[in-house]
């Protein structure tokens, strides 16, 4: 069945004094699912003991289903009041009753269970998750609190317990042994009775055995519990990417006292995130925490599959086991709970350690001698511990660094052998070819001859050296307008205006830096040139 509908009831738990009128009110709740195509419905949690009630015998639970009923007219709730003041004064006790049936005759109640929603499934044709009943397990032969599922005709097709037991149940069941999927038409269920939705380990081990959804069912009284569970079902749908349901019993207790709280709880619908409206998870559910009512959905198979698939959360096909199966193996392993656990994690970490120290301290003197001895070699101290690519990587880094360290030495050394200045090694090559060569130039003797000044240039003066010339004198006589004129410079040494600028700046920047002044001499005169042309040069 490729897209089945399903339908959740959530309704009282009645008392009524024979078996026919607690299936008439059960049955009020399958019409209308049935109404709606559903091929499988969910009953909550406790429902069937309202089977068990009417095969209690004895004139004090005679009046207690008086006092307890539904009564309609107006006769009838004045008789119900009378008998209640009667049971009280003879401390007539349903819960007390049912204690002394399930040690006395268990079976009776069993059969009465069976009977009775064996008959509903027929009737209308439906798969039908019965709402739990406290019988005998017959293996064990102990009372536990089950559920039983029932085919479209009738005929039993598996039962779940409840593993994971309330202080209610504690007083008259004992937990079950396990959890296991039940193959029905509608698909294969999962159920999860009241606490055993709080955690997520029964969900997971049934969506490991195939369940195509996890069916929950509880009876709580407490406001606070009803939502934990509503909630824990709902995320153990979206953790397995499963459908589901949650079913609540409401109303007043009949086992308790009249005082006691009511039954709470709001049943719902769920699906995958993916499916629902505003990704809430919840498909449909009743609208108020204590009146009754059916619910229905029609869950689609093969989308859930093709999610399974596709879906961006690959909740199914992608799960850290590799990580987390050594550690729950551990912990599931020592069979203790999580507020017992704390020991048993922190001595984890201790044996890993133990275990490394050793090898860490054999590692760390080859590592030191790696580095020292031989920086061509790839560190040995890291073989045993890294894998080749990340050596590798650590080579190359090691390398790359003493490289840089070598080229920074040499250009120590260089900068220690060549005293130039920057400055003077900045000059251009239009400058050099204007300044003189070393041979034209006079030798620098270190000490001055007698008569003469050391000429010194201070860095802020212009940079204009004075040069000594030889002294020339005029002729006052001479014309100079008879003087022929001087003839054109050759062109290896022509220069524009622009380039004698250019070489001004650059002599000039060996003036300005720090150090003694370095004064060109001019190359020796020209004889062809007249005297007035070589005093301007």
């Amino acid at each position: 069945m490729e897209k089945p509908i399903v339908a959740c009831i959530q309704h009282r738990l009645t008392v009524s004094e024979n078996a026919a009128d607690y299936d008439a009110h059960l049955s009020r709740f399958l019409r209308m699912a049935k109404a709606k195509g559903a091929v499988l419905a969910l009953f909550p949690e406790l429902s069937g003991l309202g089977s068990a009630i009417p095969t209690f015998s004895g004139w004090r639970n005679s009046l207690l289903k008086k006092a307890k009923g539904q009564p309609t007219g107006l006769w009838q709730r004045t008789k119900a009041k009378l008998a209640g003041g009667a049971a009280n004064i003879t401390r007539a006790d349903l819960n007390q009753t049912l204690v002394e049936t399930l040690s006395a005759m268990p079976e009776s109640l069993h059969d009465a269970y069976v009977s009775g929603f064996s008959n509903l499934a027929r009737q209308y044709d439906m798969t039908i998750v019965a709402g739990s009943l406290y019988e005998l397990e017959p293996r064990s032969n102990t009372i536990q609190n089950v559920s039983l599922v029932f085919g479209p005709d009738g005929s039993l097709l598996g039962r779940q317990a409840k593993a994971v037991l309330s202080p209610r149940d504690q007083a008259v069941t004992h937990p079950a042994e396990g959890w296991g999927v039940i193959p029905t038409p509608a698909g294969r269920v999962g159920i999860l009775l009241g606490n055993d939705a709080l955690y997520p380990e029964p969900a997971r081990i049934l969506a490991y055995q195939g369940a195509d959804m996890l069916l929950t069912m509880a009876a709580v009284t407490r406001p606070a519990t009803y939502h934990k569970i509503r909630q824990a079902a709902q995320a153990r749908c979206q953790e397995n990417q499963l459908y589901g349901m949650v079913s609540f019993l409401v109303g007043p207790d009949p086992f308790a006292d009249a005082d006691a709280p009511q039954f709470v709880g709001k049943s719902a619908i769920f699906a995958p995130l993916d499916f629902t409206p505003r990704f809430s998870g919840v498909m449909v559910e009743v609208g108020s925490p204590l009146a009754e009512g059916v619910i229905t959905a029609e869950w689609d198979y093969p989308a859930l599959e093709a999610l399974w698939q596709e879906s961006d959360t690959p909740l199914r096909r992608e799960m850290p086991l590799l990580q987390a199966g050594p550690i729950l193996a551990n912990v599931y392993g020592s069979a203790v709970p999580l507020a017992d656990a704390e020991q048993l994690m922190l001595e984890a970490p201790a044996v890993i350690v133990e275990d490394e120290k050793p090898e860490a301290e054999e590692t760390e003197p080859a590592t030191d001698e790696a580095l020292t001895d031989d920086d061509s070699q790839p560190l040995p101290a890291l073989q045993p511990l890294l894998p080749d690519a990340t050596i590798a990587l650590f080579e190359d880094d090691f390398l790359a660094e003493v490289a840089l360290e070598s080229n920074a030495e040499e250009e120590a050394d260089s900068e220690a052998e060549d005293p130039d200045s920057p400055a003077e090694e900045a000059l251009s090559p239009q400058a050099d070819a204007e300044a003189p060569s070393g041979d034209d130039l006079p030798a620098v003797e270190p000490e001055m001859d007698a008569g003469e000044t050391e000429q010194t240039v201070e860095p802020e003066v212009a940079p204009v050296a004075e040069v000594t010339e030889p002294a020339v004198t005029a002729d006052p006589d001479l014309d100079l307008d008879a003087v022929p004129p001087p003839p054109p410079p050759p062109p290896a040494i022509e220069e524009t205006e622009a380039e004698a600028d250019a070489a001004d700046e650059q002599v000039e920047a060996p003036l300005e830096s720090s150090g003694p002044a370095v004064i060109a001499t001019p190359e020796a005169d020209d004889e062809s040139q007249p005297w007035w042309k070589r005093v301007l040069s």
